[in-house]
């Protein structure tokens, strides 16, 4: 009997038992996480945090893959797609007068163009401006209509929002088949969508027939083009570039899981960003890999400091971690929403997937409000690259001071996801409308036809992608629009050791273009250069190991893989891990952007005061070093003195240094 209820008691006892079990076990992790004591010292090693928290991918890569990486590509446009440019500027005084607006400010916008529209109050802005894209769009939709019908074409054309119609020749009986990555078989075909090389030069010819445009594809996308140009009816015609984000794809082994779809309860397109208490100064994070994080240190050869080092941790010391009034919106292929290091993070805002083309997105939708990366992969033998994860965790996208993996630039920070960049790219259609929905100028419009508003317009846009093409007009109009909006876009110079004027966004306007320095301070091997460089920021070399430790010098941040993944406790393989050292202007551009975030947070600044406070307080002028490298490792570059082994390359006023803004911060304005 004394038995019977001695059972009965544990049964009753048992799910109290095992719910204090698990709340121990909850408060275990939370104490390892940092949840309920941030200010908790840091674990005393690697090995004090779980596996999945310190488990990473990167080695040491041979040199002899450096000229394969630096060969040139060819320029590729996806087959008979064009963007036209409605005539919107034209347009804005006819709306006036239709509006009823005085006759001297309707002669003002024919005089001065949409400069005019500031002496009216913003919502009357906003009516003028929405009435003009849209007639102007569908004037421009009947114009380019009639000019492909006088060709012998037809196909779709479609208004985006922003005055941009796209024209779509492959529904007028053109096959792209025959020209889809043709020189790599029939498996190429079936895995990557549709790309053809583009040559600027390549004229329509004078007399083409009707057979030759529905043969081939390249030629009447061409032939399209010149006659849209010709008719003078559009501010611009021009080709839809595919976009490369400069990610080295390593062959694919096991498939890591695809991230997790949102789901409901995540954030949503009408949610605004979570909001906070002003935040305060931190110190050195936590987080078990920081100190794999030489590009946060101050610059210098010191105990604690590294030569390539941005000098974030003195900023985070003497002024603060940011603020998630702060907005960064970050134009890249997505975000894994699943990271564990990006789940628990409270920095990402609702986002949009902006990628129209199915096969591009891999998502088997068009544009929605589902920005979580879906994958990127080109071709069955390469992985996915999570490129937009690693650059939004080094703005801020994890979560920091939590005793889980990496540190971000920006502790407290809003990312607003944009996936503009799938499979084998990303095209400028796609691109032209993020830039358009990131700055609040436009909406997405998905498959149904409904809105998707971006309910945190960005102060900052990262653009870690590139083109090699002249500034394309759509993009430079989008990046005007938002520069107009006080936005600041940051963009990438481009990986090829090259000229950066042949590579758009960075040979845009109203742009600031960051090229790549390494853990010794010099200018990364492959960084393209020239006059349209800002400022160089860390952005790594998988292909040294400066400091000795076995591990690449690339920038540590968040990417989910099965390639190459170590424990760095004890160097054993493991199966999976969640980040990754890469290489590239992507990695730097995203530096300068949690820079600008810091500096926004702090000071209270935006648009180009926030920018002109950048290059006053943050970056370290020219001096000793700037810009060199070995010779060795760069193509046709000049020695600084005959013979020498070390040469040097133009590129901008200097190096990314906040510990400079640091010292600054007392005499800073609010």
């Amino acid at each position: 009997m004394l038995h019977r209820r001695w059972s009965l008691v544990a049964l009753v006892l048992a799910p109290l038992l095992a719910l204090g079990a698990c709340d121990r076990i909850r408060d275990v992790w939370e104490r390892v996480r940092g949840g309920e004591d941030a200010a908790a010292p840091a674990p005393a090693s690697l090995a004090d945090v779980p596996l999945e928290a310190r488990a990473l991918a990167g080695a040491v890569q041979p040199q002899d893959q450096v000229a394969a990486l630096l060969a040139p590509e060819p320029v590729l446009i996806a087959p008979g797609q064009i963007l036209v440019g409605a005539r919107v500027e034209q347009e804005l005084a006819e709306t006036a007068s239709e509006l009823g607006l005085a006759s001297n400010f309707v002669r003002s916008l024919r005089t001065r163009g949409a400069d005019a529209l500031e002496q009216l109050p913003e919502n009357m802005i906003e009516q003028v401006r929405s009435r003009a894209e849209a007639e102007a769009s569908e004037a421009a939709r009947i114009a380019a209509r009639d000019v492909l019908g006088r060709l012998g074409v037809s196909g779709e054309v479609e208004v985006r929002p922003g005055g941009v119609v796209t024209v779509n020749l492959v529904g007028s009986g053109a096959s792209p088949t025959s020209l889809r990555f043709a020189q790599q078989g029939a498996e190429a075909i079936a895995e990557s969508p549709p790309a053809i090389e583009w040559n600027e030069a390549d004229r329509c010819p004078r007399i083409v027939t009707q057979g030759q445009l529905e043969r081939d594809i390249a030629l009447a996308t061409r032939c399209a083009i010149q006659r849209l140009q010709a008719s003078r009816q559009f501010e611009y015609a021009e080709p839809n570039y595919i976009a490369d984000a400069g990610f080295t794809r390593p062959p694919r082994r096991d498939q890591a899981p695809a991230p997790q779809q949102q789901q409901p309860g995540q954030a949503q397109p009408s949610q605004p960003a979570p909001q906070q208490p002003a935040p305060i100064a931190g110190g050195a994070p936590n987080d078990p890999l920081y100190a794999l994080q030489w590009h946060y240190r101050p610059r210098g050869a010191g105990e604690g400091q590294s030569a390539g080092g941005a000098g974030f941790l003195s900023f985070w010391e003497a002024a603060q971690v940011g603020s998630r009034a702060v907005r960064v919106a970050v134009l890249d292929t997505g975000i894994d929403l699943s990271h564990p290091d990006i789940a628990a993070s409270g920095n990402v805002a609702a986002g949009v997937d902006m990628i129209a083309n199915p096969e591009r997105g891999g998502d088997d939708d068009g544009v929605d409000a589902d920005a979580n990366d879906a994958g990127d992969r080109c071709g069955a033998a390469t992985e996915n690259s999570y490129h937009g994860t690693h650059v939004a965790g080094t703005i801020g996208a994890a979560a920091t001071n939590d005793r889980v993996g990496v540190a971000g630039g920006a502790w407290n920070v809003t990312v607003v996801p944009v996936r503009v960049l799938g499979r084998c790219g990303g095209e400028l259609a796609d691109i032209v409308s993020g830039i358009r929905w990131a700055a609040g100028l436009a909406p997405a419009i998905n498959a149904a036809g409904q809105q998707i508003v971006n309910q945190n317009p960005a102060d900052i846009i990262n653009m870690s992608l590139t083109i090699q093409a002249p500034c394309p007009a759509s993009m430079q109009a989008a990046i005007d629009a938002a520069a107009a909006r006080n936005v600041i876009v940051v963009v990438a110079a481009g990986n090829k050791a090259n000229q950066t004027r042949l590579y758009a966004p960075a040979n845009c306007n109203n742009v600031i273009v960051v090229g790549a320095s390494d853990a010794r301070g010099g200018l990364s091997f492959y960084s393209n250069f020239g006059p349209e460089v800002d400022l160089l920021a860390p952005g790594g070399d998988v292909f040294a190991d400066s400091d000795g430790d076995g591990r690449p010098d690339g920038v540590l941040s968040t990417r989910t893989t099965t390639s190459g993944c170590y424990d760095p406790v004890n160097q054993n393989s493991t199966e999976r891990c969640y980040y990754s050292f890469l290489q590239g202007t992507s990695m730097a551009a995203p530096h300068v952007s949690a820079a600008l975030a810091l500096l926004a947070s702090q000071s209270g600044l935006r648009g180009r005061e926030l920018e002109d406070a950048l290059f006053a307080r943050a970056v370290n002028r020219h001096g000793e070093n700037f810009a060199e490298i070995e010779c060795a490792r760069s193509r046709n570059a000049t020695p600084i003195a005959p013979g020498s082994p070390t040469c040097a390359r133009p590129s901008g006023r200097g190096w990314l240094d906040l510990s400079l803004a640091a010292q600054s911060v007392g005499g800073a304005s609010p």
